[in-house]
């Protein structure tokens, strides 16, 4: 294969095609022609693919890195211009161990089978990430309480390191922190990572072997294995809806309505670089029947940010910060850290959560469909683990195998900030970087609130 990925734009759509590449500043006549060759090659085979991914965000990108390591012959459509956009594009960059999550659920059962791969990939792509722990603070006797119980949760989720800490421990280990602490749980494999980077790798290394990506795709309809899209019929054995906020509105395109999005949005505030050796961890408040409250974080590029909150939304777009909401957050992370001053902005993410707590994976082997719906606010955290389930699924509930030979080695992502600001560089291809954590992380935000 060749080295780099290059978005080839026509009035078409965006392909990301290995070994074609055509630049905005060299475009002519003849690329022109090439390319429409190449579209009328793809559109015309008669072959189908394996699998049809639908969804771009992360979670749809783990499940097209896994099959393709598997051997499966995929294609990926995103509706919008760019991966990683929609609902990965605001989530907090946290990687969660599931102290919290319910148990016996497939939501804990897919964080803890990502628990046991991701490092290494995060560390074989390069992408930046730390285990910096977290603490669940308790501030009054009836929180102190509270604290026993979440601590058998997390020995029954099997985190066997968590531990409840004095407060002496907890302000050696945060001096920063506001007095008046009684306690904490303390979970030292909480993690942050570059969300937006992990789901750009995921995707680069999976069209490096051969899996095929097409952005700007609407999908209109499916029918006997076949979906129409606003670039042409795709058909596929297996199709895998993974579009996030529009999760429903996709399974009804295949007459399939057991579920409902229901969009929640999530703000954050963010302080600037200088104040980083401020936090050591994540704070989290103990959580109450309603929420699970807002944490006060740093992100891997140095940043703190105090979020997020959960309010329910009739949009599914990413909306604009509420100025009203910024001062409050902004508020709550100086009272719980008062060295900390004026934050340098915010951002908003949208989490599609469902009538359901729990993840819902649906199979329909008779009409060839899987549905992943209802990844709320852990796509990151499940993300292996999900697209694991999806690989074992295939096999066992579809009786699909791979069309080619599995390729399970990971090769090295080597990856340069662009100059925007804005964008990261992987074999000569430009991706745009749309989540805040990495602009904000680079320098681009400096307006005051």
């Amino acid at each position: 294969m060749g080295k780099g990925l290059e978005p080839i734009r026509s009035q078409f759509s965006t392909w990301y095609i290995p070994n074609v590449r055509v630049k905005e500043s060299q475009r002519n006549h003849s690329s022109e022609q090439k390319l429409r060759q190449v579209f009328s090659l793809l559109k015309m085979s008669a072959d189908p693919y394996d699998v049809a991914i639908i969804g771009g965000g992360v979670v749809g990108c783990a499940v097209l890195f896994e099959l393709c390591r598997q051997g499966y012959l995929c294609l990926l459509c995103e509706a919008k211009e760019c991966i990683m956009s929609g609902a990965s594009a605001g989530n907090s960059g946290m990687l969660h161990t599931g102290f919290d999550a319910p148990l016996g659920s497939l939501e804990l059962q897919c964080i803890q089978h990502c628990q046991k791969e991701i490092f290494g990939i995060l560390q074989k792509f390069n992408i930046p990430f730390e285990k910096c722990g977290a603490h669940v603070v308790a501030w009054t006797i009836e929180e102190k309480e509270k604290l026993q119980g979440l601590l058998q949760h997390s020995h029954e989720a099997q985190i066997s390191s968590a531990a409840i800490q004095s407060a002496t421990n907890l302000y050696n280990m945060e001096p920063s922190l506001r007095s008046g602490a009684l306690s904490s749980l303390y979970v030292p494999e909480e993690a942050i990572v570059d969300s937006n980077l992990l789901g750009v790798c995921y995707a680069h290394h999976a069209q490096k072997q051969r899996s095929k990506i097409l952005t700007s795709c609407t999908i209109t309809g499916f029918r006997e294995n076949v979906l129409t899209t606003t670039h042409g019929p795709i058909k596929a054995r297996i199709v895998i809806n993974c579009a996030g906020l529009y999760g429903d509105t996709v399974d009804a395109l295949a007459g399939l309505h057991s579920f409902q999005i229901k969009p929640r949005t999530g703000q954050y505030c963010v302080f600037g670089k200088e104040k980083s050796h401020l936090l050591h961890s994540m704070i989290f408040p103990v959580p109450t029947e309603r929420t699970k409250g807002t944490v006060l974080f740093r992100t891997v590029y140095g940043n703190i940010v105090m979020g997020p909150t959960a309010e329910e939304t009739q949009s599914r777009d990413l909306p604009k910060p509420d100025t009203k909401t910024d001062k409050i957050l902004a508020k709550r992370a100086c009272h719980l850290m008062p060295a900390l001053r004026q934050p340098i902005g915010s951002y908003v993410g949208v989490r599609p959560a469902t009538q359901w707590k729990d993840y819902l994976i649906k199979k329909y082997p008779e009409i060839g469909w899987l549905t992943v719906g209802g990844i709320r606010s852990t796509g990151v955290s499940g993300s292996l683990g999900i697209a694991h389930y999806v690989s074992e699924s295939l096999k066992t509930d579809f009786d699909l195998e791979p069309s080619q030979g599995a390729s399970k080695a990971l090769e090295e992502m080597c990856w340069k900030s662009g100059e925007d600001g804005a964008s990261v560089i992987m074999d000569d291809y430009t991706y745009p970087m749309s989540h805040p954590i990495f602009q904000f992380g680079h320098g681009k935000y400096t307006s005051k609130l």
